[in-house]
């Protein structure tokens, strides 16, 4: 059996930025930077995992979800809000050994909790993405450390009648004012 995580989206964003003064490009900024960060830790854990986004303040009446690389991407429409939506979502999902809801809502903490329903806060969260990257990085770097041995470049590898071939075509192309951007 799989878990399923639930983020409040704009809790988390303005609980872990710790400011209540972001808008526009900048609220949208770090929406997809959350979304990405998402899409990292659920690859490396196999967590399925629900953003919910008010958008109380939209034009959109209902809910509009859609999926990112794996991450459901839910806005509550103007009828419900995150938090109405991310309560019906972690009672009607079924499937997992476990649920957890990231929230720093003191309403949401006591409101949705049941058996196999848990609640990580923003920081606690936050901590785990971080480290989530920090191992990514350290594998990455340890990719490079094993595999930069064995690398040799197209050069090295071709033979001299290839490179004289493509050396022709590389000067062809230069010359030829059609190809150039």
């Amino acid at each position: 059996m799989k878990s399923l995580i639930i983020v409040d989206g704009y809790n988390f964003i303005f609980k872990y930025f710790d400011n209540k003064a972001i808008t526009g490009d900048g609220l949208e900024i770090l929406r997809g930077k959350l979304i990405d960060d998402l899409i990292q830790y659920g690859h490396a854990k196999s967590f399925d995992i629900i953003v919910v986004f008010d958008s109380n303040k939209s034009s959109q009446n209902n809910r509009n979800s859609s999926k990112i690389e794996g991450v459901e991407v839910i806005y509550s429409g103007k009828i419900k809000n995150a938090d109405s939506v991310i309560e019906e979502i972690s009672h009607s999902r079924e499937g997992y050994d476990k649920k957890f809801i990231v929230t720093s809502d003191n309403i949401q903490q006591t409101v949705i909790f049941r058996e196999n329903i848990y609640r990580k806060s923003v920081r606690e969260f936050a901590i785990e993405l971080k480290q989530q990257k920090t191992e990514v990085r350290s594998r990455i770097s340890e990719l490079g450390k094993t595999s930069n041995s064995n690398f040799s470049s197209i050069e090295k590898r071709l033979g001299a009648k290839s490179k004289e071939e493509f050396s022709l075509i590389i000067k062809r192309l230069a010359g030829n004012p059609k190809n150039k951007t």
